[in-house]
């Protein structure tokens, strides 16, 4: 077992060694993330192998970390009224507070506006109220999950429109992405961990350079 003072690990991409006790945690959207290189700023979320043996590999400390980093609240805030909102106007509908929270940073760091619903339902609430143009949603949720959502925003004329990307750790599959896109009418699907590279050119792709 590691020295519980330190946890050193080698970068997957640039082969150096650093201290992922105090590496800043990296800004994948997934359940569950790892840190990222100090040098390359890569982390072990792509490959599953390498993310196993990561939190496998780590101390009692890190562990706790993690714990403690997973329990941090989104932070409730107000949404903003229309005439303050930023456009291209992204609708993040998640049900996990550190998707939330790690999401939102990624989005307004990448320039678009902002808002969050905590499951389908409400989703559906702040498409008819704010008309987004895209909304980037977990397939998994209470109450109403994204892909039923999807298909109610698609089957409403006057949301059609709007472009619906599917997040999924689950329904990666062939067949789910063919149902996906068939039944439940979606625009895109992306598997999770969602690295800033990959939002980014998914975001690029169905509003435009930014």
């Amino acid at each position: 077992m590691p020295d519980a003072s330190t946890y050193f690990v080698t970068c997957q991409k640039c082969q150096k060694s650093f201290d992922a006790l105090v590496a800043e945690w990296c800004d994948c959207i997934a359940s569950e993330r790892t840190v990222a290189c100090p040098s390359c700023a890569s982390c072990f979320c792509k490959v599953a192998a390498n993310k196993a043996k990561f939190w496998s590999g780590a101390p009692q400390e890190m562990r706790e970390r993690r714990q403690k980093e997973s329990r941090q609240p989104a932070g409730e805030r107000p949404n903003p009224p229309r005439a303050e909102l930023t456009r291209p106007l992204v609708l993040l509908v998640d049900d996990e507070a550190i998707i939330q929270r790690v999401a939102t940073r990624v989005l307004e760091g990448l320039g678009y506006g902002v808002l969050v619903a905590k499951n389908g339902e409400e989703g559906l609430e702040l498409v008819q109220a704010y008309k987004p143009d895209l909304v980037l949603t977990d397939a998994l949720m209470p109450k109403l999950d994204g892909r039923e959502m999807a298909r109610r925003i698609k089957e409403n004329p006057e949301t059609a429109h709007i472009k619906v990307v599917l997040m999924t750790a689950l329904y990666t599959s062939a067949k789910h992405q063919h149902e996906a896109y068939k039944a439940f009418k979606v625009d895109d699907s992306v598997t999770k961990p969602l690295d800033v590279e990959r939002l980014r050119a998914v975001l690029q792709k169905h509003l435009g350079a930014k």
